[in-house]
């Protein structure tokens, strides 16, 4: 009777990033027994784990075979075998998504900090301008438009009848300009009862667009837009942006793509009426500055409230998005998406939030991102409705600590040459020769060399790894006031592979010839060097055994184990090591 081969060899990740190889024949259910605790000892403490290599169609004993081969390689082996492995996990994510499962950094995100006091009352953050014009620490005028709050028992429904302006030169501190920007009366008309956001970009001809979304006279929601020579008067153009009819359309943001072009984001209503939880976010494209838009398309497939959008410096979109927690109705928190590209057209969800507060003491809406004085922070704006005051006022929170997410490249190996390693992130200071940036394993810090800074995104730095331990390593970049961040399982320090080179392999035994098998490994590990004849039959084992790292040979003078001159023929030299698998003919002639 055939043997079923209705078994498979596993492998998972635990939460401590070590490597656990089991055997089953239901592998799903096998992970789920190992996350519910009811798995091996060894996960039980471990947990969650996470698949990240399944090979099935195996007899029992073929398992278990694969399963002990795999056991008895050494971490940095096991991480290179799940490299070239594209199997069940690859076919689905792709090989690259199965080495991120199994030692990918935990990228780091920028972290927002609360700041005390209040930027603006009574009103909701919608555009900025003036916010690259810094000079000596400070922006030659960092102009705020915004909304004043109305009072109203749902706070996301804030809006008014006019957009009126402040102005700052450190972001911090505000004072309200007189007049109005934009209201229900500017000209030429666009029959708005209610004004419910706004944003702007400069022309690359002098003056500025603007974008603001209305709720109109008949109850239709609409994005008009208006120009202006200085920011300040303001006129309305003619047609809408986008017309929702009865669709809620709203909170229009602008940014300027790297090709020039603008892209609009705005919240909609996705089914088509005007509900708070299905609201989403869309995105259409302009090439003529705002003039005309292309047809609109949902960007971003969750609720939210109301966005801001950043462009990092390279060339990246981030939107920040408003949403509920649980079941309030009330925005709690602020989140993020990055864009995949520089299209700013298809986005991944950030985890975790950006900022948050207790649906006991308020809400949080309108987050709107802006640089900072020092070029390298973000300070993020956005209107807090406390419990007891339901107008809400700005505040703000100013990203802190660095947020290195990798070093490219991010594999090394031991003997290499120390070479510059990229770190790319965020938030990274421009005063270089104060930035740090080190790795760690274990108990061993090794100190970056040449720590040079590029950008708020980039820096480089040269590490000593030659001789070191191999394995994961930690990133730590610091920032000069000495606020640090640690990116685990940066760098992956690894051993080249070995390399075989065979020496008169055309063999007269005879004539007292020898083929030299010459070997160099880069890693102490088990070696063997067998002979076999050209069926496959073992003739004879040269060495089979642990072996130190190095350069080191073996001699075959055409005798099998007994001693005695073998047939002439062909014959292979099968020779396995850390990082070697290799075989290579031998004529033997007699």
């Amino acid at each position: 009777m055939k043997t079923p081969k209705e078994w498979s060899v596993y492998l998972v990740r635990c939460s401590d990033a070590s490597l656990y190889t089991g055997i089953a024949k239901d592998v799903v259910a096998r992970i789920s027994a190992h996350n519910s605790g009811k798995g091996a000892a060894y996960t039980r403490s471990r947990r969650p784990v996470k698949l990240v290599y399944h090979k099935k169609g195996l007899t029992r004993s073929a398992a278990l075979i694969e399963e002990a081969r795999i056991k008895s390689l050494e971490r940095p082996e096991k991480l290179a075998f799940l490299k070239k492995a594209v199997r069940t996990l690859s076919r689905v994510a792709g090989a690259a998504a199965l080495l991120w499962a199994v030692a990918a950094p935990a990228r780091a995100l920028p972290v927002f900090n609360k700041e005390n006091g209040i930027s603006l009352s009574s009103a909701t953050p919608q555009a900025f301008t003036g916010e690259s014009t810094v000079v000596g620490g400070a922006y030659t005028l960092l102009r705020m438009y915004y909304l004043p709050a109305i009072s109203s028992g749902a706070p996301q429904a804030s809006s008014g009848t006019a957009i009126l302006s402040a102005s700052s030169t450190d972001g911090v501190a505000w004072v309200k300009e007189t007049g109005v920007r934009v209201d229900t009366n500017t000209v030429p008309s666009v029959s708005a009862s209610s004004i419910t956001g706004c944003a702007l970009l400069p022309l690359t001809g002098g003056g500025f667009r603007m974008l603001y979304s209305i709720v109109s006279t008949t109850g239709a929601f609409r994005i008009h837009s208006a120009t202006s020579a200085d920011g300040l008067a303001w006129a309305n153009e003619a047609s809408p942006a986008v017309d929702g009819v009865l669709t809620y359309v709203g909170v229009p943001r602008l940014v300027v793509l790297n090709s020039g072009d603008w892209r609009m984001y705005y919240t909609r209503d996705f089914n088509g009426g005007d509900n708070l939880a299905d609201r989403q976010i869309f995105t259409a494209l302009s090439t003529d500055q705002g003039v005309t838009w292309s047809a609109s398309a949902v960007v971003l497939s969750t609720t939210a409230y109301e966005s801001g959008v950043s462009k990092l410096t390279n060339g990246r979109v981030r939107l920040f998005y408003s949403q509920p927690q649980g079941t309030s109705s009330s925005a709690t928190v602020i989140l993020s998406a990055l864009s995949s590209d520089i299209l700013g057209n298809s986005f991944a969800l950030e985890t975790g939030v950006r900022l948050s507060t207790p649906v006991a003491t308020g809400a949080m809406s309108f987050p709107v991102p802006v640089r900072s004085t020092d070029s390298f922070r973000w300070r993020l704006y956005y209107t807090y409705y406390e419990a007891a005051n339901s107008t809400g006022d700005i505040h703000s929170a100013l990203t802190g600590a660095p947020a290195p997410t990798g070093l490219t490249p991010s594999t090394l190996f031991r003997s290499a040459t120390s070479i510059p390693l990229a770190i790319s992130g965020e938030v990274f200071s421009p005063f270089a020769l104060l930035s740090a940036a080190s790795i760690t394993k274990g108990a061993v810090t090794i100190a970056g060399t040449g720590v040079s800074r590029t950008d708020d995104q980039t820096m480089s730095a040269t590490f000593a790894t030659q001789g070191q331990s191999l394995g994961l390593w930690d990133l730590t970049v610091t920032n000069s006031d000495g606020v640090a961040t640690t990116v685990a399982n940066a760098l992956l320090l690894d051993f080249a592979p070995g390399s075989v080179a065979l020496t008169d392999n055309l063999l007269r035994p005879r004539n007292g010839t020898s083929t030299l098998i010459d070997l160099v490994t880069f890693n102490s590990g088990r070696v063997s060097v067998r002979i076999y004849n050209s069926e496959g039959r073992p003739i004879r084992t040269l060495f089979d055994g642990e072996h130190a790292e190095g350069s080191f040979g073996f001699a075959w003078d055409g005798r099998n184990a007994s001693g005695a001159v073998v047939p002439s023929g062909l014959y292979f030299a099968a020779i396995d090591g850390p990082k070697i698998s290799a075989k290579s003919k031998i004529i033997v002639i007699r």
